[in-house]
């Protein structure tokens, strides 16, 4: 049945009459039937009208009073629908076909990190489980730990299941790589791997692991090791190698690295394995080559550096702010940097200290020369090395402590004798010179050669090096890698996979919307998103009729799905079949 409206014009007047017919057939012929003559109707009592046929003929319709229109709960929709469209992008549902816990595990570490204890508990609270067709209220919670020892058992098929996605999808990306290591700290019960070692957190009370992580230029990680808590830097290269090699099929490769990392033993490892590298080096290094004073006879100051620069042959790079004087030895290629603002910078830190230092000791002499009681030589000397130390000027400024009395007297009226002590300064120039010699300065080194690239391409190269510091920070702080309550070590092991898998669907977000012109970062699409819910209303409060549907997309939320190939995730077909399969925990 539905409202029909019929129009007569009479002497030119137009009126409107409306009545409820059915539609029926006549030999094959549609034609209508006439159920009850309504007579003329104003617009909003024919809508009202309309809206209750249509609710009389549709089930999916349903007229309520809106006082009786209640939302009863909400689940995410749209940020879960798109992790899991990148999720199958990459195939990973395939490697995991039989551990559905761990696409549970990943995508909640994308979104909303939470004990691993807990995972099931936060699927009902999504429509996650209708994309694996799984439900989380008969699942067991226990499996998700037999899950994470199964994982760890997968570790290097999963890193080599990766490399070859990323050789399939971005064949361009895999000529040089970022290697660095980072440091997290564990809570509770100890795990076989953890050690007391320096800490990257500013944890040193907490024993921790060490992580050694190998990514692309694009971002996207493929390799990633566990190591004990005292790991050194230096030490990690050469098993890197040595595991890089077996486990994908990589001949020769560029590897960009922390100069922590640089040895001699590294770089000939590198060079008998013929692959190039690009680090750099320490200043302590960078004091002793041989052709250090060739480059830099003298340290430039504030008020004279471009003529020594200029003398010494320093070509500019980056319009004057970076400039580079190269030198070969022993088929290595050294590139001095000198970078103007940071040299700057550094001076005027230097001068802030000294001033800062002098203002310390202004006041104590004034507190020395107020002393009511004998102060003791020996805790003023641990002070002046506490301070030195802390303001970072110890290598080239000395306190001299002068002796001195004072006669003070008593409240009773008798005089008496305080020992006291006065304190005075003086710079070591030479030590100072030595200090500001390497501000501003930077030593790169590698084995390309000019041929092959050039001296600003190894600077870029290095320069981008902070993508996998950018790494380390998303991994540690939106992934909560950090802190670590697992004991096992297979499943600490795991832990750290669904983490490099969640990074790895972040970054390939943010790199899919970089490429389309949007510049926002993961963090603030997966929240644009989550804004996109599924939503359970109540109708009618006496006979809690429920209806589920999805909050309604915002433009700026079809331009983010357009972006990343997954506009059909809100289409109307593809969410009611969702919201069906999430009618039982939703």
């Amino acid at each position: 049945m539905f409202l029909k409206k019929s129009v007569k014009t009479v002497k030119g007047k137009k009126y409107s009459h409306y009545s409820i017919v059915e539609s029926f057939r006549d030999n094959g012929k549609v034609k209508h039937r006439l159920i009850f003559a309504i007579g003329p109707l104003d617009d909003e009592a024919a809508d009202r009208l309309r809206l209750t046929l249509n609710a009389h003929s549709n089930q999916d319709l349903v007229v309520a009073k809106s006082d009786d229109i209640v939302v009863t709960k909400h689940g995410a929709y749209l940020d879960v629908a798109v992790l899991v469209h990148i999720w199958q992008q990459w195939q990973f549902h395939e490697f995991f076909q039989d551990d559905r816990w761990v696409t549970g595990m990943v995508i909640n570490r994308c979104i909303d990190p939470v004990a691993k204890c807990n995972v099931q508990e936060w699927m009902t609270k999504t429509v996650l489980p209708a994309y694996i067709d799984t439900d989380p209220l008969s699942m067991n919670a226990f499996d998700i730990f037999r899950e994470l020892d199964r994982l760890c058992q997968r570790e290097t098929e999963l890193q080599s299941y990766m490399f070859r996605k990323i050789q399939e999808k971005r064949p361009n990306s895999l000529d040089v790589f970022f290697y660095d290591i980072t440091s997290t700290y564990v809570t509770g019960s100890r795990c076989v791997l953890t050690k007391f070692g320096y800490s990257r957190d500013h944890r040193p009370d907490c024993e921790q692991i060490v992580i050694a992580l190998m990514i692309t230029p694009d971002g996207y990680p493929f390799y990633w090791k566990l190591l004990e808590g005292n790991t050194q830097d230096v030490s990690t290269v050469c098993d890197l190698i040595q595991n890089v090699k077996t486990c994908f099929p990589i001949q020769h490769c560029t590897m960009v690295f922390d100069r922590g990392m640089v040895s001699a033993d590294n770089l000939k490892t590198l060079e008998k394995t013929n692959w190039d590298y690009v680090s750099a080096m320490d200043r302590d290094e960078i004091n002793v080559l041989s052709f250090f004073e060739t480059a830099l006879p003298t340290p430039p100051m504030p008020e004279d550096w471009e003529q020594v620069l200029a003398m010494q042959e320093f070509q500019p790079i980056d319009d004057d702010i970076l400039y580079y004087r190269e030198f070969e030895d022993d088929n290595r290629r050294y590139i001095i940097t000198f970078d103007v603002a940071r040299f700057l910078d550094e001076h005027q830190i230097q001068r802030n200290k000294v001033e800062q230092i002098n203002r310390w000791l202004i006041k104590k002499n004034g507190d020395l020369k107020q002393a009511k009681k004998s102060r003791n030589r020996d805790t003023l000397e641990r002070e002046i090395s506490k301070i030195s130390k802390r303001f970072h000027v110890h290598k080239y400024l000395s306190v001299q402590i002068t002796p001195c009395s004072r006669t003070v007297t008593t409240k009773t009226g008798k005089s008496r004798t305080v020992e006291s002590f006065q304190l005075s300064d003086t710079i070591d120039n030479t030590a100072l010179q030595k200090e500001q010699r390497l501000y501003g300065i930077t030593c790169f080194i590698s084995n390309i050669t000019q041929e092959r690239i050039s001296a600003q391409e190894i600077v870029q190269w290095y320069r981008r090096k902070n993508k996998i510091e950018e790494a380390f920070r998303e991994i540690k702080s939106h992934l909560e890698l950090r802190p670590i309550y697992l004991t096992r070590e297979k499943r600490v092991r795991a832990h750290v996979a669904v983490c490099m898998l969640a990074y790895f669907l972040r970054n390939d977000i943010e790199l899919q919307l970089k490429e389309h012109g949007i510049s926002n970062s993961t963090e603030t699409v997966l929240a644009l998103l989550a804004e996109c819910k599924a939503n359970r209303w109540v109708f009618d409060k006496s006979e809690a009729k429920t209806h589920l549907n999805i909050t309604k997309v915002s433009e700026k939320q079809q331009q983010i799905l357009k972006a990343l190939g997954c506009e059909s995730i809100v289409d109307v077909k593809h969410v009611k079949n969702i919201l069906q399969k999430a009618e039982n925990w939703l």
